[in-house]
């Protein structure tokens, strides 16, 4: 995936997704990510929702959007949208939550005509460089 590949796919998802947000009980989309570096560290993966169409620049994701830093493409290792994703929110009487589903076949159409090579299964769709 080279950095156009990469910003095609954001601008995709922002567009047939919706706009994400940090938190799963405003976000219209989710996801989780890692990059080489985290790997190489601890192996974790960030949860949150997808950058907005403004958060995504020519080199990567900017400092300050919904990812909260900045994340260059070329250090992107895996990203991976589920089909459906739990929130909530509140507390006591007030507390909510369900599932938000994500169209991962409509956004797997769109990819495929953008030319953004990916990985679609039941659960979700993701692009694994590793």
């Amino acid at each position: 995936m080279d950095d156009a590949e990469w910003r095609r796919f954001f601008q995709i998802c922002a567009e047939q997704l919706g706009a994400g947000d940090r938190l799963a009980a405003a976000s219209a989309s989710w996801c989780a990510y890692t990059t080489f570096g985290r790997l190489n560290e601890d192996a974790g993966y960030w949860t949150t929702g997808l950058p907005a169409a403004q958060d995504v620049q020519p080199w990567g994701i900017r400092d300050g959007g919904t990812w909260g830093q900045p994340f260059r493409f070329e250090d992107l290792a895996h990203v991976i949208l589920p089909a459906k994703f739990y929130w909530e929110r509140g507390q006591g009487p007030g507390w909510e939550c369900g599932h938000r589903p994500q169209d991962l076949r409509a956004l797997s159409a769109a990819l495929q005509v953008g030319q953004v090579q990916h990985r679609l299964t039941e659960l979700v769709l993701e692009i694994k460089l590793f």
